[in-house]
């Protein structure tokens, strides 16, 4: 074998495999941020109704940019998994209402029920 001890080597792998598959993610990431609007792909396509430019799927997949509940959303072909376009879901009034809003300090007849 060679003169580096084996913990050496194994720890070297490992991050060697850490950096490939943060390398894959980041550019998958870039992938999905580098998306047309819904208005430009449909512009672009020719089509009136949004459906897969790869397979002609109409069947798509709505995800967060970041997470379930993002503002910013891709859309990707269910059937294909086609990276398609992204949008900006608008807030729902609920959540756009700040947890503290309702807050309020108690009144003294209230602070003794």
């Amino acid at each position: 074998m060679s003169d580096f001890p084996l913990p050496v080597l194994f720890i070297m792998a490992v991050f060697f495999s850490m950096w490939m598959i943060m390398r894959v993610f980041h550019k998958h990431e870039k992938a999905k941020r580098a998306l047309p609007a819904l208005d430009v792909y449909l512009q672009a396509h020719g089509q009136a109704e949004p459906s897969c430019h790869a397979c002609g799927a109409v069947e798509l997949k709505e995800e967060g940019l970041s997470h379930g509940k993002d503002s910013q959303r891709f859309v990707s072909c269910a059937k294909c998994k086609a990276l398609l376009y992204r949008f900006e879901r608008p807030q729902a009034a609920e959540e756009a209402v700040p947890v503290d809003a309702h807050w309020r300090p108690l009144d003294s007849a209230e602070r003794r029920e």
